[in-house]
């Protein structure tokens, strides 16, 4: 019996990238079938599935998905029998049933690009039927909700996908905008938007890579399109509140009547020069300053109030 090529040590195929791990599988495999000229094709097969099997068992099993689809790259068409490399079984062909269930346990560990490929190779032989719908299920239901269509509207995809790229990118704009606002007018607010993982645009392209922090992502995403929202709606409702706020202290201290009120009160009022006077003096606080910090400390108080009140709720 010919030997294989020797193979590299466990470090080693732990680290190689698939790519080169597959170049170095390939190496040992022709170096078999240019040393087997005598074997029966049954014989030189059962060869190269064992020395397939044997190379896959040294990865670990996260691993397996990503070099055995570099290695079908290598081999475009190689069968799908070839899975039953993963099998613990040695040299025993598998039956369908166990290649089926070899395949599912594989499944899982494939990535985003691996997992389309096999779909349509699937869809190729017949074994899966490709919806057209864009999306379905919970994200349909949610879509047809939130935009209160009817069960039998349709939801077409590429006017889907523009929708959300105008939606994003004025959203995006938006969130930036109003937290720079926020950041100005109230500096020393302990009230800050949470970029740990990221801002939203950062936790928004995680969420549709579909890598595997992808509803974690999608779970920052609301979180914080929820506080974007709370603080544009604080900001805007606010301004009504600080309007009162300003013409109720204007009215306690400036009008005419409190005036009067507050020479009296300092011994005075016996002429109207007395209450001209004070009067300008008074007037004197009305700057544009004053003003501008007024209405905006009404609406940080208000849009603090009112974000401090959804968190506790929460």
């Amino acid at each position: 019996m010919v030997n294989p090529v020797p193979p590299d040590s466990p470090i080693d195929v732990a680290n190689a990238k698939p790519a080169a791990w597959a170049a170095s599988l390939v190496t040992r495999l022709k170096y078999l079938q240019g040393n087997l000229p005598e074997a029966t094709p049954e014989n030189r097969q059962a060869l190269l599935e064992e020395e397939i099997r044997r190379a896959l068992q040294e990865l670990p099993l996260e691993k397996r998905g990503s070099h055995l689809y570099a290695l079908v790259q290598v081999f475009p068409d190689w069968e799908l029998a070839a899975a039953t490399a993963i099998a613990p079984a040695a040299g025993a062909r598998q039956t369908p049933d166990e290649v089926i269930k070899s395949f599912l346990q594989l499944a899982p560990s494939l990535a985003g690009e691996q997992r389309e490929k096999v779909k349509q190779q699937l869809a190729a032989l017949g074994l899966v039927i490709p919806s057209s719908a864009p999306i379905e299920g919970e994200a349909l239901v949610a879509v047809r909700t939130k935009l209160k269509l009817d069960a039998e509207d349709p939801v077409n995809g590429p006017p889907l996908a523009k929708l959300f790229a105008a939606y994003a990118e004025a959203m995006l704009a938006l969130d930036q905008l109003a937290w720079n606002v926020w950041r100005n007018a109230a500096p020393k607010s302990p009230i800050r938007r949470d970029v740990a993982q990221g801002d939203l645009r950062t936790v928004t392209r995680r969420a549709l890579t579909g890598d595997a922090e992808s509803a974690a992502a999608l779970g920052q995403v609301q979180r914080q399109l929820e506080a974007s929202r709370q603080l544009i709606a604080g900001l805007l409702a606010g301004l009504g509140p600080a309007g009162k706020n300003f013409a109720k202290r204007y009215q306690q201290r400036y009008t005419p009547d409190a005036v009067r009120e507050l020479v009296r009160a300092e011994g005075g009022g016996k002429n109207d020069a007395q209450f001209w006077k004070k009067h300008t003096e008074l007037a004197a606080e009305i700057t544009e300053t004053v003003i501008e910090d007024d209405v905006q400390a009404a609406v940080v108080k208000y849009a603090e109030d009112l974000m401090r009140g959804s968190q506790q709720r929460d």
